[in-house]
């Protein structure tokens, strides 16, 4: 990610993404519901949807049967409800990292810190990116249609962001709505298949590649 110079050059002390990462989650994770939740995240990483039982949860979470029926109604519930924690938890980091961005940073900058973003994001939490791309696809409609959200919310800002490059240059290609669609759903597939085969270590590996893609499919120069 870029960062922001003094006037001397020498570089302005902030964060690392992993600091702004790990304070984001445990923002969201720090109540007994959210240790629930990541008590969930952390068994279905270990042994799967179906391999996890609410004994395993509320043991990793060191609370009682009954607390965890005070926040959820079953183990399926639990699930659903950590997908749409890890969906969120990724849109919240996509727009954190934008803001790290120069005001007149140009599309291909903004996409490059959307893919970046969600690719080092996935590799800082392999259990929640197993979880939302993997897993939820073998549990229930409710996770999918969650995890099609993060999908949706990929297309609205390459949308956004090309308009606003073509307003700049109107020689840029028409690109339909529907073709834009389709981009986050090429790299959420891509990334899903690396996940299972190789791990989510690997995932940051493919963001210039990524980058490439949307930048190529909508016409605009690195």
């Amino acid at each position: 990610m870029r960062r922001k110079q003094a006037p001397d050059s020498t570089p302005v002390p902030q964060n690392s993404f992993a600091d702004r990462h790990r304070a984001a989650r445990d923002a969201v994770l720090v109540s007994q519901r959210g240790r629930l939740i990541e008590a969930m995240v952390e068994c279905v990483y270990r042994n799967g949807y179906s391999g996890t039982t609410l004994t395993d949860i509320v043991a990793r979470a060191r609370v009682s049967r009954s607390t965890f029926y005070e926040h959820f109604a079953n183990k399926e519930d639990c699930f659903v409800e950590a997908v749409h924690t890890g969906v969120d938890m990724v849109a919240a980091r996509i727009t954190e990292e934008l803001a790290q961005l120069a005001p007149d940073a140009d599309a291909h900058a903004r996409i490059e810190s959307i893919v970046g973003t969600f690719c080092e994001t996935v590799a800082a939490e392999p259990d929640f990116a197993r979880l939302v791309l993997v897993e939820s696809f073998m549990v229930n409609q409710t996770a999918v249609n969650y995890r099609d959200l993060a999908v949706d919310r990929f297309a609205e800002l390459y949308r956004l962001f090309y308009h606003q490059a073509r307003q700049a240059d109107p020689a840029l290609p028409e690109v339909s709505d529907e073709l834009i669609a389709l981009l986050p759903d090429a790299i959420g597939e891509r990334t899903r298949r690396v996940i299972v085969s190789d791990g989510p270590s690997r995932v940051p590996e493919l963001a210039p590649l990524f980058v490439h893609f949307v930048s190529t499919t909508l016409g605009l120069s690195a």
